[in-house]
């Protein structure tokens, strides 16, 4: 019996530590700056490029630097850019060196955003060998966001 390649997908999985608080219309513990142990698992589908890959797994491991022990914050609550950003929000002024932060382009800073951040880089390193990309973002063991991108 003769098998034929169907599909082809790679898989990464990689932790970061990193910090980040919500804005929420409502009473949450999240609102504090706090920090998690984010596990990210990332696969994508595709055809193999000129080099015999899908896509470069160093790609994906200088996403997860850029993250690693830096306070994730969305750019619309910048209010001051300089060698410090001066961020403001839920009644907080908070002052930090701008290497120490991500700006991510999103209203809020939850897990399915900071997911869809990734996958949006990730598909910017991206062939047109590639078809389709999955990112999950997991804060904790029970709890995760997930995305789908699709060509």
């Amino acid at each position: 019996m003769k098998f034929k390649v169907v599909e082809r997908k790679i898989g990464w999985h990689k932790d970061f530590d990193s910090s980040h608080f919500l804005a929420l219309p409502y009473d949450s513990k999240c609102l504090r700056i706090h920090g998690h142990t984010y596990n990210v698992d990332v696969e994508i589908w595709g055809e193999l490029n000129e080099n015999g890959m899908i896509f470069d797994f160093n790609h994906l491991s200088q996403l997860i630097k850029k993250l690693d022990h830096r306070i994730i914050t969305s750019a619309e609550w910048v209010r001051e850019e300089g060698d410090y950003l001066i961020i403001q929000q839920n009644e907080k002024e908070l002052r930090i060196p701008k290497g120490e932060v991500v700006l991510i382009d999103a209203s809020n800073v939850t897990a399915e955003l900071i997911a869809e951040w990734f996958a949006k880089r990730v598909a910017e390193k991206a062939g047109e060998n590639v078809k389709r990309i999955r990112v999950k973002v997991w804060e904790d063991p029970r709890s995760y966001a997930e995305i789908t991108l699709e060509r």
